[in-house]
C-alpha cells in the first residue's frame, strides 16, 4: 500500500479497521516517526520511503512494509542510518 493511499483511507475512513489493518497502521506510524528522527523531519522521512534504497537492494521502503520481514528491512536500514553504516 502507497503511503498516499494510507494516508488517504485514514483520512476517509469512519470505520473501526481490522485488527490486521490497525497493526499494519500502528507498524508504519512507528516506521515514519523512527524515519522522521534519523532523516530530521517528516517530509524527508515521506520522501525516503518512496524513493528506492541502496541499502534495500533499490527497493523502495515503503513496499515493504506490508510484511513483518519487510519492516523489520526497513527498522534495520534505520538503525544502519542512525549510526552512520549505510550498507
Amino acid at each position: 500500500m502507497s503511503l498516499r493511499t494510507l494516508l488517504r483511507r485514514k483520512a476517509a475512513c469512519k470505520k473501526p479497521r481490522n485488527s490486521e489493518q490497525s497493526g499494519r497502521t500502528c507498524k508504519f506510524a512507528e516506521t515514519l516517526a523512527k524515519a522522521a528522527a534519523v532523516l530530521g523531519s517528516q517530509e524527508e522521512a515521506e520522501r525516503w520511503l518512496e524513493r528506492p534504497a541502496i541499502g534495500l537492494d533499490q527497493r523502495r521502503p515503503i513496499d515493504l512494509l506490508s510484511t513483518p520481514a519487510g519492516v523489520e528491512m526497513v527498522e534495520n536500514l534505520l538503525e544502519r542510518l542512525e549510526y552512520g553504516v549505510y550498507v
